[in-house]
């Protein structure tokens, strides 16, 4: 068994999954239920959103709506895009840290890397939630295709990306 984590695709797996169930646990059992860490990054993608449409000059304001946070069209349409736990890239961020975690390279680099990762993806989900708002207002009927799948590829094609580029660039490799 312990020769068989020095395989390095064995021992990425195994820190990697070990790291997501660990997440798992603390996302479950203290953050989402001690925390307002998901509303507040659900707020701050709204809120984001509508600082870039603004720069565009489209009117929006944002409502509250139970667990979700809505940025609206600010005319008669009530045109809106809910942002809620689901949608806010929480655990986007998470598996990309765990994934740079669990690659073996330089601590130093992974300190930089991370966060500036993280900021790559929540700039994804900001453009996706500007998107989706302006879809819905012009073609309403095509909203969930693109955010079930155009998006969906659209955010995962990012984060993948930023995995390769890890991997190639900054990423240590043994090469038995």
């Amino acid at each position: 068994m312990m020769q068989s984590l020095k395989h390095p695709v064995v021992r990425f797996l195994a820190i990697g999954a070990s790291l997501y169930f660990l997440w798992l646990l603390l996302y479950y059992f203290f953050i989402k239920v001690y925390t307002d860490w998901d509303y507040y990054l659900d707020y701050s993608i709204v809120y984001l959103s509508q600082q870039v449409l603004d720069l565009f000059g489209f009117v929006t304001m944002i409502e509250i709506e139970s667990d979700h946070v809505i940025l609206m069209l600010d005319h008669t349409t009530n045109t809106g895009v809910w942002v809620g736990d689901e949608c806010n890239g929480f655990k986007l961020f998470s598996i990309f840290s765990i994934f740079v975690i669990a690659f073996p390279g330089n601590w130093k680099t992974k300190a930089w890397f991370i966060p500036v990762g993280l900021l790559f993806i929540h700039t994804a989900n900001i453009i996706r939630v500007c998107s989706l708002l302006l879809i819905y207002e012009k073609y309403p009927s095509s909203l969930d295709f693109n955010h079930n799948y155009t998006f969906t590829i659209f955010v995962y094609a990012i984060i993948f990306f930023l995995w390769w580029w890890w991997a190639k660039k900054y990423g240590r490799v043994s090469k038995n």
